[in-house]
């Protein structure tokens, strides 16, 4: 066979193979905790065409047949991705064909604070075009865990979006559990700092639900107050408080009562992530099938602190 005949020849039985292993990981394996039963019965559902995967969470397969790889997302029903710093070794260019040829939608993309400082800014800017993106961000930032560190990281912020609005794209920063603690001086949470230093048009968030329930603190008054600074959410499952992440629908982060506190539940965008590998295949499948059963109830009807399940 030629060169391509081996490329697809060997794409296939990648994907074969793990196709298989998710099958057979999965067997046993959908003890889905006792939200998801309750969930069924409630009315509003996530856009198929709003759910998306994190490629972080596929890092190693990515870099090895990122075809291949992204060929496995859109056959587990995803519509969107989000990579994180790489392109599994393609130009923005190559990527945006790939992700084409399989239905897949680049929604936004991760990567370091200094991608968007200097001469590097460009190119940054530059491949999220190249991708059809409307969002482009950061997956952390890099100032001093202060209250005055903060500050001066909003003003850095507030300059980026404006670089980014300049080309038709949003500036957004990915959160963790770090900007939900408090200033050790003042007793301010720092990523209120921010909520008061960026431009709300020139800066938008992706609340990672683990990592805020792992600072302790409570999503829903965020998510009604401030719905509109959160246009990305990643969707990510375990037990945080314990460090423990699953696959969706195997941990106790009760989604549907997080989402029911959004009142406009389609327009956000919802991307699935497990930052472990341990079986990637079968996270990106099993996850996106959990998550098309959550039905969520009216806005306002969001459970209590931390989002968990009801009994854990």
């Amino acid at each position: 066979m030629n060169s391509a005949q081996g490329k697809s020849h060997g794409r296939r039985q990648f994907l074969r193979g793990a196709a298989v292993s998710a099958a057979v990981l999965a067997v046993g394996s959908q003890t889905w905790s006792a939200q998801a039963a309750s969930s069924l019965a409630a009315g509003r559902r996530v856009p198929a065409g709003r759910i998306g995967l994190q490629l972080y969470s596929v890092r190693d397969m990515l870099a090895v047949d990122p075809e291949g790889t992204l060929e496995m997302i859109a056959d587990a029903g995803y519509a969107e991705i989000e990579p994180a710093y790489t392109y599994g070794g393609r130009t923005a260019e190559q990527f945006r064909r790939i992700a084409d040829a399989n239905g897949l939608r680049v929604i936004g993309s991760h990567h370091n604070p200094g991608d968007f400082r200097g001469a590097r800014a460009q190119q940054t800017f530059d491949n999220a075009l190249a991708l059809g993106q409307e969002y482009v961000g950061v997956s952390y930032m890099d100032g001093a865990q202060t209250a005055q560190g903060y500050r001066a990281m909003a003003r850095e912020m507030n300059q980026w979006g404006e670089a980014a609005r300049a080309r038709g794209l949003r500036w957004y920063a990915h959160l963790h559990d770090n900007e939900f603690h408090a200033d050790r001086q003042t007793g301010q949470t720092l990523f209120d700092v921010w909520l008061e230093e960026t431009d709300p048009d020139l800066v938008w968030f992706e609340m990672d639900l683990y990592w805020i329930l792992r600072a302790g603190a409570d999503p829903a008054p965020y998510l009604r107050s401030y719905e509109k600074r959160f246009p990305m959410l990643h969707v990510k499952d375990g037990a945080p408080w314990n460090n423990i992440e699953t696959d969706l629908g195997e941990g106790e982060i009760d989604f549907a009562g997080i989402f029911a506190n959004l009142r406009q539940l389609p327009h956000h965008h919802y991307i699935i992530e497990r930052d472990q590998q341990p079986h990637p295949v079968r996270t990106a499948h099993v996850s996106y099938d959990y998550f098309r059963t959550i039905r969520v109830g009216p806005p306002g009807n969001g459970h209590g602190p931390g989002g968990v399940a009801q009994g854990s």
